[in-house]
């Protein structure tokens, strides 16, 4: 073929909507294995009508990896599905069959490239204001927002979007409508302030899903999270109902798991917890869920700790690290795991790997500022309890409440700051580090007038100005 002719087919391809025209990049989507194996276990676990959907992503994942072969395997897997559903429609193809072009495109089988585009053009030819390869339907706008919801937090804002989109077009369709309240719990879930039962738009489009489909087990279980401490009664039911519906499927189960540990049931998350790991092993969030039980039983033994033997302690001890080292090494990217690692590893003594883990995780150039800001606070705190180090721990405080973020950590850095600052008054009413510490807390919440007043006083006590204390707090933070 012709430069002029491939130019014409790759014009073509990008009028296609597909995985490969929806701009992924590969460096920004984490663990495409981990990715891979959890649509794996979803295939396993959950209703045929999801599977051409998973078999589509896991076909651009595989492309991804440079498995080509394997991809086109999916998506013929993909199309298998999609050809048995009642009632079948020719249209439900046009996704899995742009896929089809552009990985016959990267092995170079042109002849079959001009085979699918022709398919997707036949289609969109009978579809009203369509272009010639790509159609506005709901199925595809569905498409693309499962795809963003399954490949990372990144996209999440994007998948609602797109979710909302496709409702317009279809408002009672079953997938549509679970997708889109996973992807507004998961979004809810990223606020610091939890959103009331009443406005909480996850909670409402949760409600129809069940109503929709009354047994969707994993709508179940979301709901009763939204409710716990709001609807004590109906979120036990609905725990209760789930588990009847889906006792081995682990992606239900677990959450179930998360939600007697929130009570305090520790034996009994601990039970459901282990049985939904032998049948995902390879589930970060499994091993994560267990390492917060015994981190749990952990913090109870703390307040009786004369009365708990040391060898009952450190056993328990070693399976808080085993577990969230085993969720990490199954899904790196699994920050919060990381997180409760460096702080296991805290404290059983093992300075060295907890300080790599906050230090390697803060290099990172990848890391979102949210996330950022989570980790410095928590690092932090253990440079302040665990290493005694309070000149370092002050600014890594600092730097977490520096970032306009209404987050739970910046109300840590910032209760911390303050009560450093005071205790240090305590026994010293001339420490001009503790007023300049207030006084940054005070210019950081816009409250100037205060933040000058505590500066003058910090300059009254001391030669060693703000900008000297701040060039001190850059070097330890080698910014």
């Amino acid at each position: 073929m012709s430069t002029p002719q491939r130019t014409d087919l790759e014009a073509s391809l990008q009028e296609l909507e597909c995985h490969f025209t929806w701009d992924f990049k590969k460096d920004e989507i984490k663990d495409l294995d981990n990715i891979s194996e959890k649509l794996l276990d979803r295939v396993k676990f959950f209703h045929s009508r999801y599977h051409s959907t998973y078999f589509n992503i896991l076909a651009f994942i595989s492309h991804l990896e440079g498995q080509n072969e394997t991809a086109l395997e999916f998506l013929r897997k993909a199309e298998h599905v999609l050809r048995d559903e009642k009632p079948f429609l020719e249209k439900h193809l046009l996704v899995t069959y742009g896929n089809y072009a552009w990985v016959y495109y990267h092995i170079g089988n042109l002849s079959e490239v001009n085979t699918y585009l022709g398919k997707v053009e036949d289609i969109c030819r009978s579809i009203p204001r369509s272009s010639r390869y790509s159609a506005n339907l709901p199925i595809v706008y569905g498409e693309k927002a499962w795809t963003l919801l399954k490949l990372g937090a990144r996209y999440y804002p994007s998948s609602k979007e797109s979710f909302q989109k496709a409702l317009h077009g279809d408002p009672d369709n079953l997938s549509l409508n679970s997708g889109y309240a996973v992807v507004l719990y998961r979004l809810e879930g990223f606020r610091r302030r939890k959103v009331k039962t009443e406005s909480s738009e996850a909670v409402k489009q949760l409600r129809k899903v069940l109503r929709l489909e009354p047994n969707n087990s994993e709508a179940m279980v979301f709901l009763a999270l939204k409710l716990q401490w709001y609807r004590k009664e109906e979120s036990r039911k609905l725990v209760e109902n789930a588990l009847r519906v889906s006792p081995d499927v682990p992606q239900v189960t677990r959450y179930v798991a998360k939600y007697f540990r929130a009570e305090g049931d520790i034996d009994k998350s601990l039970e459901i917890l282990k049985k939904a790991v032998e049948l995902a092993p390879r589930s970060s969030f499994l091993h994560h869920q267990i390492g917060l039980c015994y981190k749990q039983e952990l913090a109870k033994m703390k307040i009786n700790e004369q009365q708990v033997p040391l060898d009952e302690k450190m056993a328990k001890m070693a399976e808080c690290i085993h577990y969230f080292k085993k969720s990490v090494e199954i899904k790196p990217s699994n920050l919060h795991a990381k997180v409760n690692l460096a702080e296991a590893y805290g404290e059983n003594r093992q300075m060295e790997e907890a300080e790599k883990i906050f230090t390697d995780v803060l290099e990172d150039p990848f890391l979102g500022i949210s996330d950022r800001q989570y980790v410095l606070a928590n690092y932090a705190l253990f440079l302040l309890f665990k290493k005694k180090n309070e000149p370092s721990a002050i600014c890594h405080f600092k730097a977490a409440y520096e970032i306009q973020l209404r987050t739970s950590s910046r109300v840590q850095a910032g209760k911390n700051l303050n009560k450093i600052a005071n205790q240090r008054l305590k026994t010293n009413t001339e420490d001009s580090e503790a007023y300049e510490i207030i006084s940054f807390v005070y210019m950081q919440d816009g409250l100037k007038k205060k933040a000058m007043e505590y500066s003058l006083k910090a300059k009254q006590f001391s030669s060693f100005n703000a900008e000297d204390l701040s060039a001190l707090c850059d070097e330890k933070l080698n910014i």
